[in-house]
Order: C-alpha cells, then sequence, then structure tokens
C-alpha cells in the first residue's frame, strides 16, 4: 500500500542566512548592546581593583627561594617567568571578574591592562586582604551571573518569533537556573579537566614531547565531549526548561546535525576572534577604543542571537525530522 508523505523538503538551519538573522534582531533591538557596552565603560572609566602591592611580594619571595636552590638554567627559567608573572599581576583589574563563564556579559577590555584613558589615570585602588579579594570575587562573579542571565534573557526574548511578554516572576526564575547551569558546567568542566591534566603532569616528568602530544589528543577529546554542552543556556532562557533537561536537550540537537553546528561555532568564533584584534588595536587613552567597545558589543550580542535562532531552527528541524521517521515506522 502507498502513502503519501509531505514532499516539503526537510532543511537544516542554514549558516548564513542564521547570522544574518542574528544580526538583523540586533538592529532592530539596538538596546541589546547596551549590557556589553556599559560593563566595558565600567572596566574602561571606573575604578580598578588591584593585586598587585599584596601578591607580587609573596611571588618575588618563593620564586628568589627557588632561584638559590637551582641552577643556572633553571635559574633562567624562573627570573624569566617572575617578569612575566609581574606583568600579568599587573594587568589584573577585579572588575573584570562581573564578565563570568559559561553565562555571562562578553567584555572587550577584560583582561587588558589600561594604564590610561582618554579622561587621564585610571582611579586605582589596591586590595588590602586576601579575605577582601574572596568576598570582592564572590560578589562580583554572582552579579555577573545574574546580569549575564539577565541578557541572554533578553537576547532569547528578542529572537523568539512567539513572544510573550517579559514577566519579573519567569525572568527572576530563568536568572536562577543560570546561575545554577553555570555552576553544574563549572563542575563538569573540572571533572573532565583534572584528570587529564594530573596524567599529562606525570608524563611530562619522563618526556616533555610525549606530554605535548597528549595535551593535543586531550583539547580534542574535550571540545568533542563540550561541543554537545553548548546550548545548554538556550533551553533555559528560549524554553523556560529546567538546568538537567537543557543540558540533555542540548546534547541532542547537537548529536542530530553535529557538522553544521560545528560550523556555525567554528564561523561565530572566527568572526569574533577576528574582528576582536581590529578592535583592541587602539591604545586605551584613545577615544578610538570607543568604537571598538561599540563594535564589539555589536558583534557578541549578533553572534549571540544568531546562536538562538540557530538553536530553535535546529529545535524545530529536530522534532519535525523526528515525526516524520514515526510516520514513515507506521507505514
Amino acid at each position: 500500500m502507498n502513502t503519501k508523505i509531505d514532499e516539503k523538503k526537510l532543511t537544516p538551519p542554514q549558516l548564513i542566512p542564521t547570522i544574518l538573522a542574528g544580526f538583523n534582531t540586533v538592529a532592530n533591538h539596538i538596546g541589546l548592546i547596551l549590557f556589553p557596552l556599559g560593563l566595558d565603560l565600567l572596566i574602561w572609566f571606573g575604578p580598578q581593583l588591584k593585586l598587585e602591592k599584596l601578591l607580587k611580594p609573596i611571588y618575588s619571595n618563593a620564586i628568589q627561594t627557588l632561584i638559590a636552590y637551582n641552577n643556572a638554567e633553571m635559574r633562567q627559567l624562573l627570573e624569566a617567568s617572575q617578569k612575566e608573572m609581574e606583568m600579568i599581576l599587573g594587568r589584573i583589574n577585579l572588575t573584570s571578574s562581573l564578565s563570568t563563564f559559561p553565562i555571562g556579559i562578553p567584555s572587550l577590555l577584560s583582561g587588558q591592562g589600561i594604564n590610561e584613558t582618554p579622561l587621564g589615570a585610571p582611579t586605582i585602588y589596591e586590595i588590602p586582604s586576601f579575605g577582601l579579594i574572596v568576598f570582592i570575587l564572590i560578589v562580583f562573579i554572582i552579579s555577573g551571573l545574574f546580569l549575564g542571565s539577565l541578557y541572554l534573557s533578553v537576547i532569547a526574548h528578542s529572537t523568539n518569533p512567539d513572544k510573550d511578554k517579559l514577566n519579573l516572576n519567569g525572568l527572576f526564575n530563568k536568572m536562577i537556573k543560570g546561575v545554577g547551569l553555570s555552576i553544574v558546567l563549572v563542575i563538569i568542566l573540572i571533572i573532565l579537566v583534572m584528570p587529564v591534566l594530573f596524567i599529562i603532569s606525570l608524563f611530562s616528568l619522563f618526556s616533555p614531547a610525549l606530554s605535548q602530544f597528549l595535551l593535543i589528543i586531550s583539547t580534542f577529546v574535550l571540545i568533542w565531549l563540550l561541543i554537545p554542552l553548548i546550548f545548554s543556556p538556550h533551553g533555559i532562557f528560549a524554553r523556560n526548561m529546567g538546568i538537567l533537561q537543557s543540558i540533555l536537550h542540548s546534547t541532542k540537537v547537537v548529536r542530530s546535525y553535529l557538522p553544521g553546528t560545528g560550523m556555525f561555532l567554528l564561523a561565530a568564533i572566527l568572526l569574533a576572534q577576528g574582528l576582536d584584534l581590529l578592535w583592541i588595536a587602539a591604545p586605551s587613552n584613545s577615544w578610538l577604543t570607543l568604537v571598538g567597545i561599540i563594535g564589539h558589543a555589536f558583534i557578541y550580542t549578533a553572534l549571540i542571537a544568531a546562536s538562538f535562532i540557530y538553536y530553535q531552527r535546529s529545535c524545530e528541524w529536530t522534532q519535525e525530522l523526528l515525526e516524520r521517521i514515526k510516520n514513515i515506522k507506521k507505514l
């Protein structure tokens, strides 16, 4: 018996149209860029919370102790590492911790050493104690996670074709789930990474070349394992799923069309990171940096919007594909 099946061609989400749709979404809702724009302006012009005076003497004393008990070759390596670490300590600004991972607001200036602005030298506060460092980090990270969750909620609402009005209860619920998801993803990352680092460290004692090879292989394996989790936040902010449900649904969506998802992620990363080289080219004391901040805010917000659109279309395509498979089995 012949049964006619819907002849409409099944098509997964397309790369270029999805990215263009993300840019159009942000162009029509330009207020979305205020989140990353505001954060970068705070890091640029706001007070800098430094750790240099507290940590530099401790690190210097530790290095000098190691130098005294090592040979000449090792001393040169330790002295070089000391200079690099001092440069890194000079660039640390705790305000940058407001840009959190994996859920947070993207920042161009996070981690950049800002010694001067167009308005003059920034105000610097040296943190006097480790207890205060921990307290500030906890407050800033929690604040960054909540603000990042709000940012993603607003983007998800702007890309949703079936928009409902944002309500405070639903928004707060999503923000709580976003913070919880961040904690779960960080725990997963630690569970996956720590054993790998331990094994590589052991091999480095016997063969540095072999440890480098293992590091490369492990990196590819970790990427393969973590890619299915890439849409975990989208399930919460676009479909109001629970934490575990969003993780499982992300895995299902990615596995259903892994090549296309990989191409989308690669294109987004290359576009974002490539343009960052342009945005950060101007010195921090030039007003051209403002152009870079605005460009970065627009590009990253557009790519995040495109990821929500890609996710929604992938969900629709996956659901339609499963329904057609069920219909075929019934024949």
